[in-house]
């Protein structure tokens, strides 16, 4: 995705678009202001009978760090396991109207990026060069000649990077719902059809069948646009590997853009920082999931991958983003959408923008050094193994207001036992958002390992939190107890 001032007027769409669709049901909880813990929670984890595996595909990026700094956040990112790098094509940058010449190179050193960091290509194939369009603007449907002169251009880009850069992954298009088109909805579909063609004309020159095409990356899963969407692939029998959409958890309410957390706007005295939704759920993600799947299920001859490739806490600048109260909303996502089944992830982005003047949504900060958010993944690509089950006491649907603890719970093929915890408020009246020690969304946690090997067991736990990071070790019978910060995420490791 493009930066700039685009940027804002797509978010502030989106904002609009979206204020009653697919946010989680709210259970009325009552808000207390103690600083003391709101109450113990118990974590019973049953080690005997391992089910699928952890989904490590849902460790995946938008945009890699390129030129300086290249070298810092590819080591920082490849120790996640990232499983996809989703990255513009940007055809109307490199398409020369008067000559009629593609340069590859600048599309070519991103998808060499997004490999230093382990990821597989994933290139959006989006902005129209001006001579293809109507009215010569790159966000408009490149339908000049009847699509000719851009499926020609997208036969040579995919053929290009199918056989020199083993792209395997192609998505057509950006946020066609939102501000990053010009075009209607009937102008997608035409656009999508002309795109997957020249894709597969390229695939089967190139002498390969697994490349993967999909769509339509919506400002978030609108039927109003997917229905019409999945009836047209069915109609015409066009290729759909994935569907795909995006979220961001704060929803309808947009974090300010500005230069830095000294230049928001004023907040209103009667309201406070309006731009933070107080409705915000991690658990949407997973009903999403649900959603689209479904909708697929009206579509049977369509078996297509679901997929969410951007998402975070904020479209705009947000300053719990370089908090833990990313890393702990982060984790309850991965939760929710592990458990719906959603099948690929791709979080936006790897770093801030340097200097970090719209937005501050990486994993990174712009010097390229973790945010406390890149733990969870780090976290997640640990626990890899089969999932064990995991019941929470008391059970914690609704308890959001208060400081939501969940678990996910593995099982490593040498037997070693992994448990993601997460203590996660969504809204802090206070405006402290986890910041300070205690904070009144702590919880006292106790993990209970039903079955576990008779015998004494070494354990670490390392632990992300608004005081930093922090790791204690020591031995265990089966039994290990803890306090969890509000706004925090952790990692138990029992061997």
């Amino acid at each position: 995705m493009r930066m700039g001032p685009l940027r804002v007027s797509w978010a502030l769409g989106a904002a609009a678009g979206m204020a009653a669709l697919l946010v989680a049901p709210a259970t009325p909880v009552a808000m207390t202001a103690s600083s003391t813990p709101v109450g113990p929670v118990t974590v019973q984890v049953g080690t005997t009978h391992p089910g699928p595996v952890v989904n490590e595909g849902l460790i995946g990026t938008n945009q890699p760090v390129t030129g300086a700094g290249e070298t810092a956040a590819a080591g920082a990112m490849s120790a996640l396991g990232v499983g996809w790098a989703r990255t513009d094509m940007s055809l109307d940058a490199a398409y020369d109207c008067a000559t009629g010449g593609w340069d590859p190179t600048a599309l070519d050193q991103r998808v060499a990026s997004d490999r230093a960091m382990g990821g597989q290509p994933e290139l959006i194939v989006d902005y129209s060069p001006p001579c293809m369009t109507t009215l010569g603007r790159t966000l408009e449907p490149p339908d000049a000649g009847n699509y000719g002169p851009w499926s020609g251009l997208v036969e040579e880009a995919a053929y290009h990077e199918i056989t020199t850069q083993g792209v395997r992954l192609f998505e057509v298009w950006n946020e066609p719902d939102g501000t990053f088109w010009y075009g209607t909805l009937a102008d997608y579909l035409s656009t999508y059809r002309a795109t997957v063609l020249a894709i597969d004309r390229a695939a089967r020159a190139a002498g390969v069948d697994d490349v993967l095409v999909g769509g339509p990356a919506l400002l978030f899963p609108d039927p109003a646009w997917l229905g019409p969407f999945l009836t047209y692939v069915t109609a015409n029998q066009l290729p759909l590997g994935f569907v795909s959409w995006h979220y961001y958890g704060d929803y309808p309410g947009l974090g300010p853009f500005a230069e830095g957390a000294a230049t928001v706007p004023p907040e209103l005295p009667a309201v406070g920082p309006y731009w933070y939704n107080p409705m915000t759920r991690a658990q949407t993600y997973g009903y999403q999931v649900q959603f689209v799947q479904q909708l697929l299920a009206g579509y049977p001859a369509l078996h297509p991958l679901t997929v969410i490739d951007e998402w975070n806490l904020d479209a705009g600048y947000d300053v719990r983003s370089d908090t833990a109260y990313d890393a702990a909303f982060a984790a309850a996502v991965l939760d929710s959408v592990q458990a719906a089944g959603l099948n690929r992830m791709a979080f936006f982005r790897v770093a801030d923008d340097q200097p970090g003047t719209l937005g501050n949504w990486g994993m990174l900060f712009a010097n390229d050094t973790p945010k406390p958010v890149y733990s969870t993944f780090l976290f997640w690509h640990e626990m890899a193994g089969r999932l064990l089950p995991a019941s929470l006491s008391p059970d914690q649907t609704g308890a959001d207001p208060l400081g939501r603890v969940g678990a996910v719970a593995s099982l490593a093929s040498d037997g070693t036992i992994r448990v993601l915890l997460y203590d996660y408020a969504p809204y802090d009246p206070t405006g402290a958002y986890g910041t300070t020690d205690p904070n009144p969304y702590d919880h006292p946690v106790t993990v209970t390992l039903g079955g576990l090997t008779p015998g004494v067991h070494s354990y670490s736990l390392a632990v992300v939190d608004g005081t930093g990071t922090k790791t204690t070790s020591g031995t265990t019978t089966g039994t290990v107890s803890t306090g969890l910060s509000g706004e925090s995420v952790a990692l138990l490791t029992v061997s």
